[in-house]
Formats: C-alpha cells, sequence, structure tokens
C-alpha cells in the first residue's frame, strides 16, 4: 500500500532531520568513554582522599602537645559520577594547644566535593574541601574557662603550609613554620563563653581565618610581631538577647584583628592596669565595625546609626583602650538615656551631664559629624562599672570632655 503524498509531505515536515545510525553510535561512544574517565578519576581521588584521611588530623589540627586524635564510627565513598567525596560518620576530635584542651563534634562530615569543587581546590592551592551539613560543635576549655562554638551548615578549605622564619634568632624546626589557612561559610554561629550571660548568634559568617601556632608558655622574642592567629570575618546580622541590644537590629557585621604574643618586658611595658606581665595575648582589633538599626518605629526617615571599634587589648583580662566612631549617633543616645538600663545603673550627677549635652544647641550643628571618643578598658568594661559597683566617675571625666559649651 503506497503513502498518501499529502501524508509523506506532513511527516517530513514533522521530522525533517533524521539522525543518522552512525551519529547516534558516536554519541554512545563519547558518553562511555566519559562514564569511564570519571569513574577512572573517581577511584584516583578515592585513593587520595583516602591517604588524606590518614593525615587528616595531622593536617588540619595544629597541636603543641601530643599527636591529635581523630575518631570517626563510620565512612562511606561516595559521588560518582558527578565527584568524589567521602561522607564520614561520627567524627569528634581531640587537640591541645597552650595549655587548653580543644574538643569537636559532628553528626556527619563531607570530605571532598563534586568536579567542580576539585578544580577550584586545585586553581586555589588548598586542600580538604569539607562540608559539614548539620551541626558541629567546638569547645576549648583552659583554666577552669570555657568557649564553645555550635555551626551549622558550615563549609571549609582548609590549606597547610610551611613558612620561612621570620628571623634566625627564631626558635624553628628545620627554619620552618607551620602556616593554616581556612576559608569558611557558616549559615549559623552560636557563642557561649563562661563569661556571657547570653549565647551570642551570627547569621552567615564569612572570612577566612589565618594560624600561625607558636608557644605563649615559653614566647620566642623573635616571633613578638608575628600574628598567632588573624582573621577577617563578616556576618549579615547579630543576635544577642541583652537589656541594650535586644532594642535594635544589629546588622553588616565586619571585623578584622590580629593576635599576638605578649611579652612583657620592664623597657617595653610599664605596669598598669591595663598591661600586666601575667597576660599572654594582644588583640590587635583593626576594625570592628556594625549598623544599629533602633527596632522602635522612627518618625525620621534617617540612616540608621553605624558603630566602629578599633584599638589593642590585653587577653584574657581585655583591659587596654579602644577607639568608638559612631555615625548618626542621635537616635541611639537618646534610645540609651531613656533606657532602663541607663536609669538604674548609670548616677544621677552622670545622668544629668548626659541630658545637659543631648539638649545643648549645640548638638544640632554636631548632629552631622561622627562622634569619636577613646576609652580604656579594664576586664572588658569602662573603668568604675562592674557589677558590684556602678560608680561611673571615671566614664563621666571621659564625656565631659564631649561637652559642646565653650
Amino acid at each position: 500500500m503506497n503513502t498518501p503524498p499529502y501524508l509523506h509531505r506532513y511527516f517530513k515536515k514533522l521530522y525533517p532531520i533524521r539522525p543518522s545510525w552512525r551519529a547516534v553510535r558516536l554519541l554512545c561512544y563519547g558518553l562511555i568513554a566519559l562514564l569511564l574517565c570519571t569513574w577512572g578519576l573517581y577511584h584516583r581521588t578515592q585513593t587520595i582522599l583516602s591517604r588524606q584521611l590518614d593525615q587528616l588530623a595531622v593536617q588540619s589540627l595544629p597541636s603543641d602537645g601530643p599527636d591529635p586524635t581523630l575518631n570517626i564510627r563510620l565512612s562511606r565513598a561516595k559521588g560518582w559520577p558527578f565527584g568524589a567525596w567521602r561522607e564520614l560518620s561520627g567524627v569528634s576530635f581531640h587537640t591541645h594547644l597552650n595549655g587548653a584542651d580543644v574538643v569537636g563534634a559532628t553528626a556527619t562530615l563531607i570530605l571532598g566535593g563534586n568536579w567542580l569543587d576539585w578544580a577550584r581546590t586545585i586553581t586555589t592551592q588548598t586542600k580538604l574541601p569539607l562540608r559539614m551539613p548539620q551541626s558541629t560543635i567546638l569547645r576549648l576549655v583552659r583554666n577552669g574557662e570555657s568557649l564553645t562554638l555550635r555551626l551549622n551548615k558550615t563549609r571549609l578549605l582548609i590549606s597547610k603550609s610551611m613558612m620561612p622564619c621570620p628571623a634566625l634568632t627564631a626558635r624553628c624546626h628545620n627554619h620552618t613554620m607551620p602556616l593554616y589557612r581556612a576559608y569558611f561559610h557558616i549559615a549559623q554561629l552560636e557563642i557561649a563563653a563562661s563569661h556571657l550571660p547570653y549565647t551570642v548568634t551570627l547569621s552567615r559568617p564569612t572570612g577566612s581565618i589565618r594560624f600561625a601556632p607558636q608557644s605563649l608558655v615559653r614566647p620566642d622574642p623573635a616571633l613578638q610581631d608575628r600574628a598567632l592567629l588573624s582573621a577577617s570575618i563578616t556576618a549579615e546580622r547579630l543576635s544577642y538577647p541583652d537589656t541594650m541590644l535586644k532594642e535594635f537590629d544589629i546588622t553588616h557585621l565586619r571585623t578584622q584583628f590580629a593576635l599576638l604574643p605578649n611579652l612583657y618586658s620592664a623597657a617595653s611595658h610599664t605596669p598598669s592596669q591595663t598591661a600586666q606581665p601575667n597576660l599572654l595575648l594582644r588583640l590587635r582589633l583593626h576594625e570592628l565595625s556594625a549598623t544599629f538599626r533602633p527596632l522602635a518605629a522612627s518618625e525620621q526617615n534617617t540612616p540608621p546609626p553605624h558603630l566602629s571599634l578599633g584599638g589593642t587589648l590585653y587577653v584574657p583580662s581585655f583591659s587596654g583602650v579602644i577607639s568608638v566612631s559612631l555615625t548618626n549617633w542621635q537616635s541611639p543616645l537618646h534610645l540609651l538615656i531613656q533606657s532602663q538600663w541607663f536609669q538604674q545603673n548609670v548616677p544621677m550627677s552622670l545622668r544629668s551631664l548626659c541630658h545637659e549635652l543631648m539638649t545643648n544647641p549645640r548638638m544640632e550643628t554636631l548632629a552631622t559629624r561622627p562622634l569619636t571618643v577613646s576609652i580604656p578598658l579594664d576586664h572588658g568594661v569602662p573603668p568604675g562599672l562592674s557589677s558590684s559597683s556602678t560608680r561611673l566617675h571615671s566614664l563621666a571625666e571621659h564625656l565631659r570632655k564631649l561637652d559642646p559649651t565653650p
């Protein structure tokens, strides 16, 4: 039976191009070759992951004491054909740094990634792409004080390299020092410490950390200007249920800081309340800034205040001097003066001084300028402010210098 001409023309328009069997065979052969290549690359990468897994504790966990320990309950190879990774279940570790015990645990740790992750790792010369899709706990304990971090949905790129000693007199093994770098992205970070009454929560912190371990028990004078740890971190939002801070939406956080060994000597330091020989570290705060948006509705459409801090503090007492710069400061200062905390903890004389400052006519001309002041700190608070004493005479003297009255 012959096909009618009109049906022949219809099917010719519907399927104008018929793929040849040769093209189909070539496409199938190409797919098979691609799968075979990825299969071989997958097994090769899994072999590399196995070797790196054996050295994971040494490569990723710095220690100045016994070798760090890493416990893994279960390891499974996954990823083909889209990548190569190891899914580690029931992971915990323990290491020791300068008299502090550092422990951590996570339910799942993914070592490796897809082929794009591996290409990025090779081009940036980093190692061990790590993902922790579930909650991870890190805890540091030293002399009865503790610091606990809870990380949710964490992604890390960790590398270890060796750098030359900064000076020939430095006590370095084989004239080199280890240097650890970590680039991270965390969905949410919770920070709890012994001296904090509440938990600090950071949303989407991102940044990098550079760690060059050295002894703090026997500090090396040749390394006094070499940062033990430096970091650059940004976060979208900070939450802290304190009486004062809960009145603000704190956003656009940014910090850059460095921790250096504190080498005390009578020639270079003068004994004072802010510099003592038993302190171990110097915190050089290059920047700590955030935008404070009042949660209360405002009738005026004014930009939100922005706070910036900088200075040098001695750790762990957090004593030193910091500089504070505040833009668009009138609204938060009004809220502070009217707050219940200010009324209960600040002496009447200082409250009167603040009211006089805010009602002074010259304040209108100063409103467009940033408010900048240097404040000494003793154990993290200005002198005279503590839980047992609310006399703020030292702080009052500093505020009197801001009086715009000629």
